[in-house]
C-alpha cells in the first residue's frame, strides 16, 4: 500500500510519526486513546514533503528525543514509550 493511501485512511486512530525535529512528546498526548497509527520513517528520515503530507493527515509529529535513532531502535523505543504512556490498548 502506498505510504499516502495508508496515511489517509480515517479509522479513528491518534495517527503518531515519531521524528527527530517534532515538537510534541509523548506526555503531552491525551491519556484516553483506544487506538494508534503508528508512522516511522526510513533510515535518513522522511522527506519534507512527506512530513507535509502526514500533517495533512492529521498526523501528530513525536519527538524521539535528543539522540537520532535507527529505525528498528525507533520502534523498540516508541512501542516502550506508547505502552509506559498508554498501557495495553484493545
Amino acid at each position: 500500500m502506498p505510504m499516502e493511501a495508508w496515511c489517509a485512511e480515517h479509522d479513528g486512530s491518534l495517527k503518531l510519526n515519531f521524528h527527530p525535529c517534532a515538537r510534541h512528546s509523548i506526555n503531552t498526548l491525551p491519556l484516553i486513546v483506544d487506538h494508534l497509527r503508528l508512522l516511522i520513517g526510513p533510515e535518513g528520515g522522511l522527506s519534507a514533503n512527506e512530513i507535509a503530507m502526514t500533517t495533512g493527515h492529521r498526523f501528530t509529529d513525536i519527538l524521539t528525543g535528543p539522540r537520532v535513532l535507527r529505525t528498528e531502535t525507533t520502534v523498540l523505543t516508541a512501542i516502550t514509550a506508547l505502552q509506559v504512556r498508554f498501557g495495553d490498548l484493545g
